[in-house]
């Protein structure tokens, strides 16, 4: 699984993993994988104008988590 560097105050790298479903997130404050994540919603967070405010609206609160 690769990690993409993306614009973001919060939010340093975001990856996906296809085969379980896994949304990598490394926040400033630490890294969080998001279970259960479908492959468009993570293709819309790497084409949305704010990832921060993709992530806070689409996947927190929304999806279990682990802090890795």
């Amino acid at each position: 699984m690769e990690m993409r560097e993306v614009v973001s105050s919060n939010v340093k790298r975001i990856g996906y993993e296809e085969s379980t479903k896994m949304l990598y997130v490394d926040y400033n404050s630490g890294t969080y994988a998001y279970l259960n994540v479908d492959k468009p919603l993570y293709e819309e967070l790497t084409k949305a104008e704010s990832v921060g405010k993709f992530l806070t609206t689409n996947v927190k609160g929304k999806f279990e988590y682990i802090k890795l």
